[in-house]
C-alpha cells in the first residue's frame, strides 16, 4: 500500500512540474542533433621502455586501430561485458578483421554509420594514429568506440567505448582522455610473452590500469574525438576512458 501511495504522489509530482512547464508527458520531446558530422579519432600511443620500464617488451607495438560511430544497440565493447569473438581476436592476436566484418555487418543493419582502420600494426609504441568516422543522428550513430591490441600482450588492449558525440542537442566539440590497460577477460597470461592459457569460462573485460604497480600504472597515452578541421586543443574530459 506504501508503494502505490509513494508512486501516485512521484505521478503527481511531474503532472504540476509538467503543467509549470506549459508541457504534457505526450508532447516532451528530448532535444537531438541533427544531420551528420564528420570526427576525427587520433590515438596518441606513448608506450616505451621509458614510460613503462618495469613491462615494456622490446617489441612492444600496437594492432591496427579501428574506431566506429555507432548507435547504443551496437556495443563494440564496454567494462563489465564479456568480449565479442571479434574483441577477442583484437585483443589476442590483433586481428581486426573479425571486427570490421562485425561493423560492416551492423552498418548494413543502419546500427553503425561509418567505421575506420589502419592498415597495419605501428612500428612501435609511441606513434600517433588518426582515423575518420562520421556520426549520423537520423539513425542514432552519435557515440564513438575505438580498440587496439597492445602485441605482444595475453588479451590486453586498449581504447575507449560509447564516448557521445551528441549532447543536449548539439554535436560534441572535441572531448579526449586517457588510454589505460584493459584485459578481455579470455586469456590468463599474466606477463607481455606469455604462453596461451584460454579462461574457461571467460570474464568480463576488466581494468587493470594500476592493478600491478608500478608495470601498469602508467596510461599508454591519449584519445581525441574532435570535429573534422577543428582546432586541436582539448580541455574536456571523459571520464569512462578512464580506469
Amino acid at each position: 500500500m506504501m508503494n502505490k501511495v509513494v508512486t501516485v504522489a512521484v505521478a503527481a509530482a511531474v503532472a504540476v512540474a509538467l503543467a509549470a512547464t506549459g508541457a504534457d508527458a505526450g508532447s516532451y520531446r528530448p532535444r537531438t542533433c541533427s544531420g551528420t558530422r564528420e570526427y576525427e579519432v587520433t590515438f596518441y600511443l606513448n608506450w616505451s621502455r621509458k614510460t613503462h620500464p618495469q613491462s615494456y617488451p622490446s617489441n612492444g607495438n600496437f594492432s591496427p586501430a579501428t574506431a566506429a560511430a555507432h548507435a547504443p544497440r551496437y556495443q563494440m565493447w564496454a567494462p563489465g561485458a564479456f568480449a565479442s569473438a571479434a574483441i577477442k581476436a583484437v585483443a589476442e592476436t590483433g586481428d581486426a578483421a573479425p571486427l570490421r566484418a562485425e561493423l560492416a555487418a551492423y552498418q548494413a543493419a543502419g546500427h553503425v554509420a561509418s567505421w575506420a582502420g589502419a592498415h597495419e600494426p605501428t612500428e612501435d609504441g609511441t606513434e600517433t594514429v588518426t582515423l575518420t568516422v562520421t556520426a549520423d543522428a537520423s539513425t542514432g550513430a552519435t557515440t564513438v568506440s575505438g580498440a587496439t591490441m597492445l602485441f605482444p600482450s595475453p588479451d590486453w588492449f586498449t581504447g575507449f567505448h560509447a564516448v557521445p558525440v551528441c549532447k543536449w542537442g548539439r554535436w560534441v566539440t572535441q572531448a579526449c582522455g586517457r588510454l589505460t590497460f584493459w584485459d578481455a577477460g579470455t586469456d590468463g597470461g599474466e606477463t607481455h610473452a606469455a604462453a596461451d592459457a584460454a579462461t574457461a569460462p571467460p570474464t568480463t573485460i576488466f581494468s587493470i590500469q594500476n592493478r600491478d604497480a608500478p608495470a601498469f600504472n602508467t596510461p599508454y597515452g591519449k584519445c581525441r574525438i574532435k570535429k573534422a578541421r577543428y582546432p586541436k586543443r582539448c580541455p574536456i574530459r571523459i571520464p569512462p576512458w578512464s580506469a
